[in-house]
């Protein structure tokens, strides 16, 4: 079943043809089990984004915690309080099928989707879940930091990005594009955002293609409600079709519905180089989609590079 089939809590549980096993899972469990699969391939999508990755999962990360920089593993970031509860799905009218994991929010709504490759690791997910639980070398490993999460108006580049989940970021967008489109807006906090413009949605496609024929690197996070999907490297390829825009970015597959892109913003914030800018990419209902940017301790002139290209975005 697609991710898109399973969309819902409910419509999963009411697919024909398919063996299914509902878990409780908390936070923890879910985040050691990620760790434990050889290879899968993790699917992070909304309305208008969606993000394929294959290999094996780094552990994810809390928000409001720090952040290991995306590298070849599958990278997470979660809110905790958002998860919901966990599907494993057997197709059993196609033959040699292997499950899937359908991970939901709070609500019943997909946020995250893995498919295993090996009997090895079906194996470890049809015991997903039945276990006595975490040990406590194991829940250690695994644990999930509560730490507080500072505000977005006072947040540096990290609290930028754990803002956009939920509800995609509106308020917030509501507040950055306040007082005119165009014209750079001032500092919010100490550490905090220190500009946003809004830029012209239709460089978007151009954008990647310029990464890609300049060889600089990239950061790409695709939210849903309480997952947020990263892969970052170099642009290998860009195919367009009709309003469907396909990247091949470092480890990383992402799919961008163009004709839905209702609103981009560059928003800078403090990062470990510095002032640091991302351009966010919302749909018609200002929840945002996709952020592009540089994470960690990249090369000066990767960020300079990436600073001087955002500058000559037109303004939308």
């Amino acid at each position: 079943m697609s991710a898109q089939g399973a969309g819902t809590l409910d419509r999963l549980l009411a697919s024909p043809h398919t063996m299914l096993r509902k878990v409780a899972l908390t936070p923890e469990a879910l985040a050691y089990g990620l760790v434990g699969f050889g290879t899968a391939t993790a699917t992070t999508r909304n309305a208008v984004c969606t993000m394929h990755q294959i290999g094996s999962y780094d552990l994810p990360t809390a928000c409001g915690s720090a952040l290991v920089p995306p590298s070849a593993w599958i990278t997470l970031r979660v809110r905790p309080t958002l998860l919901g509860a966990a599907v494993i799905a057997h197709d059993e009218g196609v033959p040699g099928a292997l499950p899937t994991l359908y991970v939901y929010s709070s609500s019943g709504h997909l946020v995250h989707r893995v498919l295993v490759h090996s009997e090895a690791d079906a194996q470890l997910l049809s015991e997903l879940g039945r276990s006595r639980g975490l040990t406590e070398a194991q829940l250690a490993r695994a644990q999930l930091s509560r730490a507080e999460e500072t505000g977005w108006r006072d947040g540096d580049q990290l609290a930028q990005l754990d803002a956009v989940f939920e509800d995609g970021g509106a308020d917030r967008h509501a507040a950055l594009v306040r007082g005119g489109s165009g014209e750079a807006r001032g500092v919010w906090g100490v550490g905090g955002v220190g500009s946003s413009r809004g830029v012209d949605c239709s460089v978007v496609s151009a954008l990647f293609e310029h990464l890609s024929s300049v060889g600089l690197p990239v950061c790409v996070g695709v939210p849903s409600s309480a997952v947020l999907q990263l892969s970052a490297g170099r642009v290998h390829l860009v195919e367009r079709v009709g309003s469907l825009l396909v990247v091949s970015l470092g480890e990383g597959i992402v799919e961008l519905d163009l004709s839905a892109l209702r609103s981009c913003l560059l928003v800078t914030s403090w990062g470990p180089q510095g002032p640091t800018t991302a351009l966010e990419l919302y749909d018609e209902h200002s929840r945002c989609v996709a952020v592009l940017t540089q994470l960690g301790l990249v090369g000066q002139d990767v960020l300079r590079s990436w600073e001087h290209m955002l500058e000559s975005l037109p303004a939308a």
